[in-house]
């Protein structure tokens, strides 16, 4: 049935066929029991089209029928837009993925790892592929659409904004939003899978990639950036290890030994030492007997020796060496077994130290002041104590620093260094010229405290609970439950 049809400035393009002088349905009619299905052709007065009618229980409807060319261009789009998809999957999946991760890969020899680590060693030549297909692929889907638009659509203004408001939606969700949702959730997956094809594109694209690369390298260099990666950063290190700790992948204990161990290194030497006031002497010339009175009370292995004066020190005892030669030394001194001393500034970090000491195969180094003076002394153990925690000797629990009473209320060391006490606690007093609880309280206080002197700053009340002469022994530190406010004073006063 030949018949001329009207196309409508709708957006359902509806043809209208001449009534029939002929009885009966047209031809080509396809029928089921849900449906009757027939075609007709209809011709355009101004342009070939090919319309099709049906009807669905009695409901007639027309809807545009493309010739061979339109179903070439339709598909070519579609393939437009996968390809879309497939260039912004891969630029996210490779950004996303995580270097560390990629290096494991690689290690452990996955196949296509090597292949995706080269693809990420070059990140220009990388962007510049993805990019270039990005472009190619979407101007052509643009091109193709308004093509088709114009096609089925008699109206052109209404064709071109058909066109372009279909091309853009279908661009943004399947070639942008859903392939990168993909691509960054499941970035090793789809690297991998993608890699080869972009090894593909890259050497097809070649010349116009290197040039858009060298346009790159030039413009960098122009601007003064670096085209090195930069390496992976201590911060870096530490902020995955953290958020390995809070998705499960890093146990708790795992990630506080490894924060400690960062911690070793950045920490000095006066912030771990044995403070000269309670380092245990031996003075040369001292006798058997007078050693042993020493080591029984103080149960350490080695002892520092002085010679007139505790700054005119003169080696090191070890317990070991003294008993190794106890039949020669009934009679005499035992500061003929001495090994001699070793001296670091006590601003020497703590891991720099350690490895001198373990290289020179010494147990015990003495630290001295800005002025030369003996500033305190540290063992391998108090080092080692940085990393594993507190150790006792053996047979004896070791003591906890911190102890909680509840409520808000803990008891502490005064000697504690303000950056263990900060962490272990959520606390944020501030460093000064001092290092430990003790310094901060007699900063604030201007004096020597007594037992049950109270200082208050911020949120914070410390009550003085232990003292030895003029040394802050022990305090407790109880968080308040009334705002912030600062202060210091005796005995509750502020």
């Amino acid at each position: 049935m030949m018949s001329r049809c009207r196309v409508s400035l709708s957006p359902w393009i509806v043809c209208r066929p001449r009534k029939s002088s002929v009885p009966g349905p047209p031809r080509n009619r396809r029928s089921s029991s849900n449906f009757t299905l027939i075609y007709a052709r209809c011709y355009h007065p101004e342009q070939a089209r090919y319309c099709r009618w049906a009807t669905f229980r009695g409901l007639w409807r027309w809807l545009p029928l493309m010739d061979a060319g339109d179903s070439w261009r339709l598909a070519l789009l579609v393939l437009c837009l996968g390809l879309s998809g497939f260039f912004s999957a891969s630029e996210t999946a490779f950004i996303a993925l995580p270097r560390a991760r990629l290096m494991h890969l690689v290690r452990s020899r996955r196949p296509g790892a090597d292949r995706v680590s080269n693809i990420i060693q070059r990140p220009e030549r990388f962007l510049a592929t993805v990019l270039l297909g990005n472009n190619l692929v979407n101007t052509a889907a643009a091109a193709l659409a308004t093509v088709l638009a114009l096609n089925l659509i008699t109206n052109k203004s209404l064709s071109v904004l058909a066109a372009t408001a279909g091309v853009t939606t279908f661009l943004l969700l399947f070639g942008e939003t859903v392939p990168k949702n993909i691509a960054w959730r499941r970035s090793e997956q789809v690297a991998f899978a993608v890699s080869r094809p972009v090894r593909i594109v890259e050497l097809t694209l070649s010349p116009i990639v290197t040039l858009l690369q060298y346009f790159s390298t030039m413009t960098n260099r122009a601007l003064g950036i670096s085209t090195t990666t930069p390496p992976i950063g201590e911060e870096e290190i530490r902020t995955m290890i953290a958020a390995g700790a809070q998705t499960g992948t890093v146990e708790a204990s795992e990630a506080a030994l490894l924060e400690k161990v960062f911690r070793f290194g950045d920490r000095q030497m006066r912030e771990i030492m044995t403070p000269r006031p309670e380092i245990v002497w031996v003075e040369h010339g001292d006798s058997l007997d007078e050693f042993l009175a020493v080591y029984t009370e103080h149960t350490h292995t080695r002892f520092p020796v002085f010679n007139g004066f505790m700054e005119n020190v003169v080696g090191v005892l070890s317990v070991k060496d003294v008993l190794a030669g106890i039949e020669g030394l009934e009679s005499g001194g035992v500061t003929g077994q001495l090994q001699p001393a070793f001296f670091v500034p006590e601003t020497k970090s703590v891991s720099e130290t350690f490895n001198v000491m373990r290289e020179g195969g010494h147990s015990v180094v003495l630290l001295v002041d800005e002025f030369g003076g003996i500033a305190g002394l540290a063992t391998i153990k108090q080092m080692m104590a940085v990393i594993v925690g507190q150790m006792g000797d053996e047979g004896v629990a070791p003591e906890e620093p911190v102890t909680d009473l509840g409520r808000g209320a803990f008891r502490m060391d005064a000697g504690l260094a303000i950056s263990d006490i900060n962490e272990e606690l959520g606390l944020e007093i501030p460093e000064g010229d001092y290092q430990t609880l003790a310094g901060f309280i007699l900063d604030r206080l201007g004096g020597i405290p007594e037992v049950g002197d109270v200082m208050e700053f911020g949120d914070l009340r410390i009550t003085i609970i232990a003292m030895e002469r003029v040394r802050i022994e022990e305090v407790e530190l109880r968080r308040l439950d009334s705002g912030p406010g600062s202060g210091t004073g005796r005995d509750g006063a502020n």
